[in-house]
């Protein structure tokens, strides 16, 4: 083989193995491994038996790893609760999540919906902190209006606001989400 065909080799094999890293390795029984990330297949929340859904990475450009998430649901007699965890990989300041979160929820939602949702919204943001590598955010939306946020396992605030609940969620599950690709693989369509 000429130097050519070895380096398109090599390049289309390391593709292929940073495509396995980023989507995380998954066996259904164990869980899901991102990076050094590891999200296990079911753990409990209030009582309640949440499964994991899917997982994946959120990356800035092509570079820049954000965060790893996954999502785990719990099916509630008529309903579905769900929590999205989410373990940042890089230092964000809390303005700046408060920042994209908000831009989202506006294109999403509209103006009119997002200043109805305007005072739970700066209860939820003024809850928030910095992130550092290690970190961990989690949202939970439990009986269709509740919506939970813990940081680092302890619990921030909780805000009985069904139209809020359901917007921030969408940020990452909506129509329009953050990332198209991120979604699939929260949703385990991957």
């Amino acid at each position: 083989m000429n130097r050519r065909n070895t380096l398109t080799s090599i390049s289309i094999y390391t593709l292929l193995i940073s495509a396995f890293i980023l989507t995380g390795s998954a066996n259904a029984k164990q869980g899901i491994q991102i990076k050094d990330i590891y999200f296990p297949q079911s753990h409990t929340f209030e009582n309640h038996q949440f499964e994991l859904s899917g997982a994946g990475i959120l990356t800035w450009g092509i570079l820049v790893d954000l965060y790893a998430a996954a999502l785990y649901t719990s099916r509630q007699e008529k309903r579905e609760d769900q929590r999205l965890v989410i373990h940042y990989l890089i230092p964000i300041k809390a303005t700046k999540i408060k920042q994209v979160a908000e831009s989202f929820i506006r294109r999403q939602q509209g103006p009119e919906k997002l200043e109805r949702m305007r005072p739970a919204l700066d209860q939820l943001h003024n809850a928030m902190q910095d992130v550092k590598p290690g970190d961990r955010y989690v949202l939970t939306l439990k009986d269709n209006n509740r919506l939970v946020l813990e940081f680092n396992d302890s619990e921030v605030i909780t805000l009985n606001d069904p139209l809020l609940a359901e917007a921030y969620l969408n940020i990452w599950l909506g129509k329009d989400p953050i990332d198209k690709s991120l979604k699939i693989s929260l949703l385990g369509q991957t």
